[in-house]
């Protein structure tokens, strides 16, 4: 009989995911369920804005058997970006760098609607659309027992009441997706527009109300930045007050230079380039003996060299220090290696630090929300990285966007499927077996990990930025309980954070899919002990790695790179897709990877 299979999420790992499942299982009953109307997730046609860029450019943020650079995918997308935003043009870049985004070349940048019209054309290519159901929220999702020996099915529930089974569940939902708002005292109160930066792609049109002369943007994050350059577009020229809490990270910022001779983004996905950084995916290497050992000093002096220069270089090139305002924002760390994740990118030409510095149109308050009131926010000033001061700053207010952040996504399940399942719960209602389990896991898995790699051992342990625990999932992708009673009823997809989430969300599908249809043995894993050692290993090494973030969120940055190999061989496949010279210095783009479902495929079949 087939199996009946639903796919919570239509973005870059839902899309991924169904189309793997049908070439593996072509008799399979899928269904995709997303609350957006369009496919795309974080890229869906009610996201977009004027002025959105993807970080990521063309040849690295693509599925491997659709290139964004094949003639009619390309045009495609040309005409899509054409569509006009209500005749509002906003300044991302210069002149001479917003050139690159028409061009069909490698690492170009991509605007929103690309991406967009990118994701439309690949569920199309797959036949996905009728399989997609749209403005459908996951409200509830639980288990059905099916009796003695039988399989564990999966029970969803939407808004609207329905009520929808399954034999295999797939969570593609990504970390993150829904909007978290600080719970300030007043907040309801506030007689103006106030909105959440996911929702700009629907409501940016009301911030050009003329009755708007003053918009705040709380946060410091990446969309904080995004949002201060398309209010700086709009043609009411409002003034923006700008809240951030103030941390020893500041605001980082990386001044890209699309047109330049080299892509940053490029370079990062070079073996050589990404060993740099001490990765727990990778111990046998001659990389890692070479710069991370420990048993070689010149490796380790050059590692050292390389973050103290591409520190002093991103804090030269992002001109903290043209003003006041400027150096409010700057990062206050002698070294960026733990601040990457606070990272925004920003390219060359982007009219926000010019109008920070001038003062004019921007203005900076670093400080904790204290209240809202009808028509203003009220913060407690801070003057440094310490607790706030009684003095406040009152901030008049027509408008409030809210860059703060989202919560987990998967609140849909009950609290001891969430448990059992290994998804984050609060650290309060971690039972004290299990605590104590796991610290104890952790605790040996932070002393094995020194003596793996040294240089770490300067970097702290940091307050974990959530009071949660982290996910404690099998290569972020299946719950290891799961694995050792070889329960094949659920795989999550997409759940690591890295800088290359479209073939990150390729293969954590396939490798999930192949769980979930058999193609993975149980054999082929370690035991449920070595499962949760190799957990709590992975998890030490984020926390000394990323910091307070690296506690609570599956991080894989520059690292990426490296548990792709893990996965790969994992699944059986050749690990090196390049060959000589250019498995170090070449660039690995998800192309380098076509043909791998296939081979897997047929592995699969020869070993039954």
């Amino acid at each position: 009989m087939s199996p009946k299979v639903i796919i919570i999420g239509a973005g870059w790992a839902g899309l991924s995911a169904a189309r793997t499942y049908i070439i593996v299982n072509p008799e399979v009953d899928l269904t995709i369920l997303d609350d957006d109307s369009s496919v795309g997730g974080v890229w869906s046609a009610s996201r977009l804005y004027p002025g959105l860029i993807a970080d990521s450019p063309r040849g690295l943020f693509e599925y491997s058997d659709m290139s964004m650079l094949e003639d009619e995918v390309f045009a495609s997308s040309q005409k899509r970006a054409a569509a006009n935003h209500g005749g509002m043009h906003v300044k991302v870049m210069g002149e001479r760098e917003t050139e690159t985004l028409d061009k069909k070349e490698m690492y170009g940048l991509l605007k929103g609607e690309e991406t967009n019209s990118y994701l439309q054309k690949y569920a199309e290519k797959w036949d996905l659309i009728r399989r997609t159901r749209l403005k459908s929220k996951v409200i509830k999702a639980e288990r059905i027992p099916r009796g003695e020996g039988l399989p564990t099915g999966w029970r969803v529930i939407l808004s609207s009441g329905e009520i929808l089974d399954c034999d295999k569940l797939v969570v593609a939902t990504g970390l993150y997706s829904t909007p978290s708002t600080p719970e300030i005292s007043g907040a309801d109160s506030f007689i103006g527009f106030s909105t959440h930066s996911k929702l700009l792609g629907r409501e940016h049109h009301r911030l050009s109300d003329p009755n708007i002369k003053s918009i705040t943007v709380i946060g410091g994050c990446k969309s904080a930045m995004e949002t201060l350059n398309l209010c700086l577009a709009l043609p009411t020229k409002p003034h923006i007050d700008w809240i951030i809490r103030g941390s020893e990270h500041g605001v980082p910022i990386i001044m890209n230079d699309p047109s330049g001779p080299i892509s940053l983004l490029a370079l990062n996905c070079t073996r050589l380039f990404s060993a740099i950084s001490p990765s727990i995916f990778d111990t046998e290497s001659w990389m890692y003996r070479f710069f991370h050992s420990g048993r070689n000093w010149f490796g380790t002096w050059l590692c050292s060299c390389f973050w103290s220069l591409l520190t002093w270089s991103l804090l030269r090139d992002a001109g903290y220090d043209k003003s006041e305002q400027g150096k409010m924002i700057k990062p206050k760390v002698d070294n960026l290696f733990q601040s990457l994740l606070y990272v925004s990118l920003i390219h060359k030409g982007n009219p926000v630090m010019d109008e920070l510095h001038a003062g004019q149109r921007i203005k900076v308050h670093v400080g904790e929300l204290d209240h809202v009131t009808p028509s203003r926010v009220v913060i407690r000033k801070k003057t440094t990285d310490s607790n706030p001061s009684d003095e406040k700053d009152e901030i008049n207010s027509n408008a409030i966007i809210w860059c703060t952040g989202f919560k987990a996504s998967t609140s849909f399940f009950s609290p001891e499927d969430t448990i059992s399942l290994g998804l984050p719960v609060s650290l309060d209602s971690e039972l004290p077996e299990v605590k104590t389990h796991w610290d104890d896991l952790l605790a040996a898995a932070d002393t094995e990990l020194l003596k793996t790699f040294p240089a770490l051992k300067k970097w702290p342990l940091q307050a974990p930025k959530e009071r949660t625990t982290n996910y404690r999932m099998y290569r972020q992708v299946i719950p290891p309980s799961l694995i050792a009673e070889n329960d094949r009823s659920i795989a999550f997809i997409g759940f690591v954070s890295n800088g290359q989430t479209a073939f990150a969300s390729e293969l954590t599908g396939l490798y999930g899919v192949a769980w979930l249809e058999g193609m993975l043995r149980s054999s082929d894993f370690p035991s449920l002990e070595n499962m949760e050692a190799d957990i709590a290993k992975t998890h030490a090494w984020m926390a000394r790695r990323y910091g307070a973030r690296g506690h609570s969120l599956p991080e894989v940055v520059l690292e990426v790179q490296t548990f792709f190999d893990v996965l790969v061989r994992d699944l059986g496949a050749e690990i090196k897709r390049k060959g000589g010279w250019r498995e170090y210095l070449g660039v690995y783009t998800a192309s380098d990877y076509k043909g791998l479902l296939e081979s897997i495929i047929e592995k699969s079949k020869k070993r039954d």
